[in-house]
């Protein structure tokens, strides 16, 4: 019986070319890189033979001889990917401007981080955007490898680890308080998962800023950040308490199942017999079937910078840390009744 087998091509190097071309590996070398010195002659014979061949540059070996392999490792929740794939644009196309490529590594959240650390060093890597949480044995142990990181949304205390992170504390205690001016006094939050630090930031400002202005708030905690796990949960804490007047939701899909659930689930007017608010402002919170009040990250300016900061870094290994915390904007829409600060409550 004939077994059919993939026979894996050889591939070319920069040797197999020189020996064919008549010249040594170096010249080769000087060609690909288009020295003025080598003649036309020489350099149109040595890519020719180069594109026959098959040969392109390793840039491993490369990585070897010039210690950069203008690589960087972005590490990011599976959530984050798949609901705020923006993100992931903005520090491709940051690092991309500034000759930079992506590995892109997915956690299942925070607390998984441990998973992928390893075989990030095992990559010849320039550097790391982390957009999750390391607990402090792990930061040790990663950081005493001499690898430069940046942490993307984690404000990470430690020494020479800087970070660009929204001010989510600031923005959520301002939602607070533009619920408290509206006269809302029945205010539920539907929180993510325990292990989210985020939505714990978000959450836990937010309640604080109510107990503040003497209101208590119900927290309702998800099972991930989806918007059905906003939809099911708001729907389930209902069913337990009654309506309340108003929801605080720690991110904006959660927001747009607990608006679908008020619509269609439980046949209330948005804003009229609830206000809903979410976090973050991706794309689908400005459609008009949604027109969702919620917190807006500049992500696009916030990804510049932390790829700015981690070159500062890999130029300057032993600066002292930059912390840089962003403010967030309050994008006022439709699905809240929600008074700005300054602004006459009626």
């Amino acid at each position: 019986m004939l077994k059919n087998h993939l026979v894996r091509k050889k591939r070319a190097t920069s040797y197999d070319v020189a020996r064919a071309a008549g010249v040594s590996q170096p010249t080769v070398s000087r060609c690909l890189k288009g020295d003025a010195a080598i003649s036309a002659e020489t350099r149109e014979r040595v890519l020719r033979i180069a594109a026959e061949l098959g040969y392109t540059r390793n840039a491993l070996a490369r990585s070897l001889i010039t210690q950069r392999s203008h690589m960087v490792s972005v590490i990011t929740t599976e959530f984050t990917l798949h609901n705020n794939p923006g993100l992931i644009y903005a520090l491709g196309d940051a690092l991309r401007r500034t000759g930079i490529g992506l590995i892109l590594q997915t956690i299942e959240n925070d607390s998984t981080i441990g998973t992928v650390l390893q075989q990030t060093l095992e990559y010849p890597l320039d550097g790391l955007i982390c957009c999750a949480e390391m607990d402090p044995g792990d930061l040790a142990r990663f950081t005493a490898h001499g690898l430069p990181i940046v942490f993307f949304n984690r404000a990470v205390e430690a020494p020479r680890i800087d970070y660009v992170t929204l001010d989510h504390a600031a923005a959520s205690r301002r939602l607070a308080a533009g619920f408290h001016r509206a006269g809302h006094h029945d205010i539920v939050c539907i929180a993510g998962p325990e292990n989210a630090p985020v939505s714990s930031l978000r959450v836990t400002a937010f309640v604080d800023e109510l107990a503040r202005r003497g209101l208590s708030s119900a927290v309702a905690q998800t099972p991930d950040f989806s918007y059905a796990g906003g939809r099911a949960a708001f729907a389930q804490l209902v069913r337990g308490r009654g309506k309340p007047d108003a929801v605080f939701c720690a991110n904006d899909q959660l927001a747009l199942g607990v608006m679908d659930a008020c619509r269609f689930d439980l046949g209330w007017s948005v804003p009229d017999d609830i206000s809903v608010t979410g976090f973050d402002d991706i794309e689908e919170a400005a459609r008009p079937a949604y027109e969702l009040t919620t917190v807006r990250q500049p992500i696009v300016a916030m990804a510049a910078r932390a790829v700015e900061l981690l070159l500062d870094r890999i130029a300057d290994p032993d600066a002292p840390a930059r912390r840089l915390l962003v403010p967030g904007e309050i994008m006022h829409r439709h699905s809240a009744r929600l008074v700005a600060e300054g602004a006459d409550p009626a």
